[in-house]
């Protein structure tokens, strides 16, 4: 039997998460996951398009702030995200946080993805990308904060 850090994440969570549900409906479960493949998808088609203005309702200022910057650097590289055909294959909350110290509320969705991804120059021919060549599994984790009955994303992190 296979031992999984994520999945004892996904338990120990899902515990902490039915007792939060209880007090707030801004802890539902189905809610938080919905939010987070949707926000997803979002900046998937800001980053591939290089317009992020539209996503300012779904991001933290900071988040916002720091994909500015980060799109900003490719333009100036003459750099583009090539983003293709991604799919959620699961999604999972895999921690909670309570406020505190003020601190808001917070969680940590894994996102696990089947699709194409990478950075490449802004005139390379679309041709001589070999797309089936660049599908591949990847994981990412978006933490999110709440602003008042709203989730919003806060920081996004590509697993190794």
């Amino acid at each position: 039997m296979k031992f999984s850090w994520n999945s004892l994440k996904i338990s120990i969570a899902g515990a902490k998460l039915s007792h939060l549900a209880q007090k707030q409906k801004i802890w539902d479960p189905g809610s938080m996951i919905e939010q987070a493949k949707t926000v997803f998808f979002k900046v998937k088609r800001a980053k591939q398009s290089g317009n992020i203005d539209n996503l300012q309702k779904y991001l933290s200022v900071n988040c916002f702030e720091k994909l500015r910057r980060e799109l900003t650097d490719l333009e100036k590289n003459g750099k583009k995200w090539v983003i293709k055909n991604q799919v959620i294959k699961e999604a999972s909350v895999i921690e909670v946080r309570e406020a505190k110290n003020n601190k808001p509320d917070c969680f940590t969705a894994l996102l696990k993805v089947k699709g194409i991804k990478f950075i490449s120059n802004k005139d390379e021919p679309a041709e001589s990308l070999n797309w089936p060549d660049r599908t591949r599994d990847f994981s990412e984790q978006w933490s999110f904060v709440s602003q008042g009955e709203w989730w919003v994303l806060d920081e996004m992190k590509e697993n190794a």
